[in-house]
């Protein structure tokens, strides 16, 4: 597989969720924390809002819950360092916060 640089934000969005998170709603909760939720930018550190993560593909949810992420998923974590996997999920982090706030006006 080559490396897809938009692979995570393709394929995942993140639901605000207040200040206090919502890991169990976490489509990663049933994951190893080491690979996949400590590479994650979970909270907006202006705000503090916390998100949790849920699969773009509603089948692709069923697979994560029952621990078995996809080949593609796996190389994408393994393969972005990091800082780059953190500076990713927090812009999608930014564009959901961005998203109700316009929703709410």
């Amino acid at each position: 597989m080559s490396y897809n640089i938009n692979w995570f934000e393709d394929n995942f969005v993140a639901i605000p969720s207040g200040v206090f998170g919502n890991c169990s709603a976490c489509c990663f909760r049933n994951l190893s924390k080491e690979l996949f939720c400590k590479k994650l930018q979970c909270v907006d550190e202006n705000s503090g809002v916390c998100v949790y993560w849920d699969t773009k593909v509603p089948g692709e949810k069923r697979e994560l819950l029952m621990g078995m992420p996809s080949k593609e998923m796996i190389e994408w974590f393994n393969g972005t360092p990091l800082c780059r996997a953190r500076r990713f999920s927090l812009g999608i982090v930014n564009k959901a916060l961005q998203n109700r706030k316009q929703n709410v006006k």
